[in-house]
């Protein structure tokens, strides 16, 4: 991988987590204000999304929907476990406990990510940058989220089952895109994530319970808007980055997502922004940048040999 691929899947990262930053207050704003059902409005950040995708390449390029058969199951588990059940999940603890439980114990999934990539699969190698990068981000995070106040961490009850499933769900989506990319294209994959998702939501939540909601025009103008700022969008820019990078390595990039997400906040709803956050935010770019120096320095490295 040379620098300026290295340095397009950082870009990409980037700009999905100011995507992601950035919905997380529209998010607040729509549960609170308009007091949305929270699984309605992750159901429907999927489903429009699937509909425009499957939409477009229906009119534009039919190859987007092939696949092979073997690999169903491993499409069906990206749109249930790594999209819908992640996306439910982290909404549930957003929504029932605090902002920074939900950030903080979703963005753990980077960890699990190396270990199972290092460990277990033995497609990544564990160096001292990397290492320092990931603790140098959990600790931006928390500090970042919180204002370095412990209190602010609140679980109990289902939201430590929602807390974990979301990690963990986040992780699998990390290592189990990073695998259907070497053989697919991101929009195929995203198809078909979204498409199974969509599915899922239509037996958890079907028409006619949505239908007892009555929601106007106005409604599902916001719920298009929702899912094109808060998933398409971003997630397509998210699984191009995997294909330019390790899957830990966009794990750990893509903890940038909570500093956009108060700087958004100040910005947007005047919510507070103390030092010791500015800190923490700090410390995410400090462990971006130095993964960017470990592509960097890799980058040379093969460079020179090339030259020798």
């Amino acid at each position: 991988m040379t620098s300026r691929s290295a340095l397009r899947g950082y870009l990409l990262v980037f700009g999905a987590v100011l995507f992601w930053g950035g919905s997380a207050s529209l998010a607040k704003h729509l549960l609170a204000a308009r007091n949305y059902d929270t699984v309605t409005l992750v159901q429907m950040r999927a489903t429009f999304s699937f509909l425009m995708f499957a939409l477009y390449f229906l009119l534009r390029d039919r190859s987007v929907f092939r696949f092979e058969r073997q690999d169903l199951w491993r499409l069906v588990l990206i749109g249930v476990i790594g999209m819908a059940a992640t996306n439910f999940t982290y909404y549930y603890t957003f929504n029932a406990s605090t902002i920074a439980t939900a950030i903080l114990v979703q963005y753990t999934a980077p960890v699990l990510v190396m270990i199972y990539m290092v460990a277990v699969r033995k497609e990544e190698s564990l160096t001292v940058q990397k290492s320092l990068s990931l603790l140098l981000a959990l600790v931006g995070c928390f500090l970042a989220v919180s204002g370095g106040d412990v209190g602010a961490i609140q679980l109990r009850g289902w939201t430590i089952v929602s807390g974990i499933g979301s990690s963990l769900g986040y992780a699998y989506m990390l290592v189990g895109s990073k695998e259907l990319l070497k053989k697919y294209s991101v929009w195929t994959m995203l198809t078909y994530a979204f498409g199974f998702a969509t599915l899922f939501w239509l037996v958890v939540n079907p028409p006619w319970v949505i239908a007892e909601y009555h929601y106007r025009i106005d409604d599902w103008a916001l719920f298009w808007f929702f899912a094109m700022v808060s998933i398409l969008i971003p997630h397509t820019m998210f699984m191009a980055s995997l294909k330019l990078l390790e899957a830990s390595t966009a794990g750990i990039a893509s903890t940038l997502e909570p500093v956009v997400a108060i700087v958004v906040a100040y910005l947007a709803l005047g919510e507070a922004l103390n030092g010791v956050q500015l800190v923490g935010a700090v410390a995410v770019v400090t462990a971006v940048l130095l993964l960017q120096l470990k592509s960097y320095r890799r980058s040379r490295m093969l460079v020179r040999t090339d030259g020798e």
